[in-house]
């Protein structure tokens, strides 16, 4: 079966073809990229932005303790007592919150984020992820937009924001599973899903480096506080723009490909097809709770994901803080070189999300094996360079750092091709729901890591970090381990829907989508294996 055009074929294999190039589906992955990306950039401006903001003096507020435990010496080379020379303070450092209070301001986004993975993924199924995710990503850019408005008033209205933009923020990822279940064919799963995957790396980029730009500026007294500093105006953009992005996304993107408005219907027949072989079951089916949590694949990708994101939400958060006590970088320094890793990640996300596709289809490797090669590779790297980073200071401290890039950037595969991709490969349309679980325990990771790496380093020695940074490549070693024994890659019972089963047919109107598609000549008549 064969049409012509840009219109897709069926070869003698029982394989479908379509043009993915300037394709709507491709427009959307794009689309998708863009609010990762700035989810992202509103997620961890803040980690740099509140440097620009604070008054380093604030943290003498309680530098005096009533307790009598000794000073410990930090032991630092002698040379490298030329990188401990303190910067003045600029002029829009204006805020008096010390450290706890940063502390409390930083974490609590994540205390809104893990509260609201489950319910997302569910909710997503009520509204629809066209329009739940222009909602969570709006919320996400108000709270955004007002933090500097507010950020005069207290702290505690700081963290109320935060609170609510990771509220928000915790429906992204159940959403967009949830979203590409119904338009990524099998197929171009992963070339799809690299595009979003690959936005975290790059908003945390220009977090880290377009932030302290902003930071840069000042104008006079004159001038009221919302509009004075160069800080505001950095949240203001971020929060403008993915206001401007909610709607733009509302109007191209659609709930199902049959229910598009700007999209050809060669190409819905083409994911129709694709749908039909892969025996989705249809958005409107319950979830099956029971099968679906006892089952091998959700129990990969829970402890596969909660170990990864232990070490990823460690090196997210501390790194910036090991590069001022250990490696002795300077805040000019520090955001430029902390940014370096996301970047390299984010070539490698971009370059290897294609290749998985390309492995599976010509049959190198099965999907599952391609999964596991990519986790493996994505996990084992980082775990390798931070045991070799523990052992180094601030004498070799650009080795330190080349080898922090290498290792977040070889994760890379991880995002491309590994348990991230592997979610949709074995639950389908419950695949938001899988990862809503699954995120929401892993997001404890944004609590615990910072909490237990300021124990360990309390003194801030080297050695203290050492043994930090060993902590995070066993969380990464386990990570990969759990992939390779329990990893799916195909759909599992309880996420098919296929026709000549009643037992696994969870949803009457899917058999009749199926049918009508198989009458129109949709599908071949012959067994497509």
């Amino acid at each position: 079966m064969t049409k012509t055009k840009d219109v897709y074929t069926v070869n003698e294999s029982g394989e479908l073809k379509a043009p993915l190039v300037c394709s709507h589906r491709l427009l959307l992955a794009f689309l998708a990229f863009l609010g990762f990306f700035l989810c992202y950039a509103q997620r961890n401006g803040l980690s740099v932005g509140i440097v620009c903001m604070v008054n380093p003096d604030a943290d003498n507020m309680t530098l005096f303790d009533s307790s009598d435990t000794p000073i410990i010496e930090r032991d630092i080379p002698a040379a490298c007592h030329k990188h401990t020379v303190q910067k003045s303070r600029s002029e829009s450092q204006v805020l008096f919150w010390p450290k706890s209070t940063r502390g409390f301001i930083l974490g609590s986004f994540y205390w809104g984020y893990a509260l609201t993975q489950i319910v997302s993924s569910v909710a997503v199924n009520i509204f629809g992820p066209k329009q739940f995710l222009a909602m969570i990503i709006c919320v996400s850019s108000i709270a955004t937009l007002l933090l500097p408005i507010v950020s005069k008033f207290g702290s505690v209205f700081v963290i109320l924001l935060r609170v609510v933009a990771g509220a928000a923020q915790g429906g992204l990822w159940p959403t967009i599973f949830r979203f590409w279940a119904t338009w990524a064919p099998a197929s171009e799963r992963t070339t799809l899903l690299s595009f979003q995957s690959s936005g975290p790396s790059m908003g945390t980029i220009v977090s880290l480096i377009l932030g302290g730009l902003f930071c840069g500026f000042t104008f006079n007294d004159s001038i009221p506080f919302i509009f004075r500093f160069g800080w505001a105006y950095f949240f203001y953009l971020l929060g403008g723009l993915g206001i401007i992005w909610s709607m733009v996304w509302l109007f191209f993107a659609s709930d199902t490909p049959t229910t598009n408005r700007h999209m050809s219907e060669n190409e819905k027949e083409y994911i129709q097809a694709c749908k039909a072989v892969e025996k989705i079951q249809d958005a409107r089916t319950k979830t099956p709770w029971v099968p679906m949590l006892l089952s091998q694949g959700f129990w990969c990708i829970l402890i596969s994901m909660v170990s990864c994101d232990f070490g990823l939400y460690a090196i997210w958060t501390v790194v910036p803080e090991y590069m001022n006590e250990v490696l002795l970088f300077s805040i000019e320094e520090n955001g430029f070189l902390s940014a370096l890793p996301h970047m390299g990640s984010f070539i490698v996300v971009m370059l290897s999300g294609g290749l998985a596709d390309f492995i599976i289809r010509k049959k190198i490797l099965k999907r599952v094996n391609t999964r596991k090669l990519f986790h493996g590779i994505g996990t084992l790297a980082p775990a390798i360079c931070l045991l070799l980073i523990s052992f180094l200071n601030c004498e070799r401290r650009y080795l330190a750092v080349l080898l922090l890039v290498i290792g977040v950037a070889l994760n890379g595969f991880m995002m491309s091709g590994g348990y991230v991709v592997n979610v949709g490969d074995f639950s389908g349309v419950h695949s938001g729901v899988v990862f809503g679980i699954c995120n929401t325990i892993s997001s404890i990771g944004g609590f615990c890591a910072p909490y237990i790496t300021s124990l360990i380093t309390r003194h801030k020695t080297a050695a203290q970090w050492k043994l930090a940074f060993m902590l995070y490549a066993v969380a990464f070693l386990i990570s990969a381990i759990a992939f390779s024994c329990l990893a799916r890659g195909e759909t599992e019972p309880w996420a098919r829907d296929d026709v000549h089963d009643e037992k696994i047919n969870y949803d009457v109107d899917a058999n009749k989508e199926l049918l009508e598609i198989k009458t129109a000549g949709v599908v071949p008549q012959n067994t497509i294996a």
